[in-house]
């Protein structure tokens, strides 16, 4: 009979704990809000104008995300953008909380060399996501 080690078990619990509570907090660092941009007097992000520059100078370079590239996610236009990689759809039309883009790049892990990218370049991302991630 298969025994439970209750030190593995709290252990597992303990770091799934640290886990999800973490996940937030690059979030609340850097004071990204999940609101509507244009409820609070923001600006509504275009793509072509706001969210492709960023795409292009930080994420979309050589050997990343361009064709071919790590999880096949190439990031260089906006249909490859919403295209998404193995893994499925990055951007969740509507929903920054929920897209893998912006869980990437807010805790750092994007891109993985070089200089994050801001506060307000990642505000930029979220806002475009929340109202609705228009080819505009």
């Amino acid at each position: 009979m298969y025994k439970i080690n209750i030190g593995t078990v709290l252990l597992l619990v303990v770091g799934l704990m640290v886990w999800l509570f973490g996940c937030g907090s690059a979030i609340k660092e850097l004071g990204l809000v999940f609101d509507n941009p244009a409820a609070a007097g923001r600006p509504s992000p275009s793509f072509s104008a706001d969210i492709a520059p960023i795409l292009t100078s930080q994420c979309a370079i050589a050997e990343c995300h361009v064709v071919d590239g790590p999880h096949d996610i190439d990031l260089r236009t906006y249909d490859t953008l919403m295209k998404g990689g193995d893994d499925g759809a990055i951007v969740i039309v509507g929903d920054a909380r929920e897209s893998e883009i912006v869980e990437e790049i807010a805790e750092g892990k994007m891109p993985p060399e070089g200089p994050s990218l801001d506060a307000a370049q990642i505000q930029l991302i979220i806002d475009w996501i929340n109202e609705g991630a228009k080819n505009n």
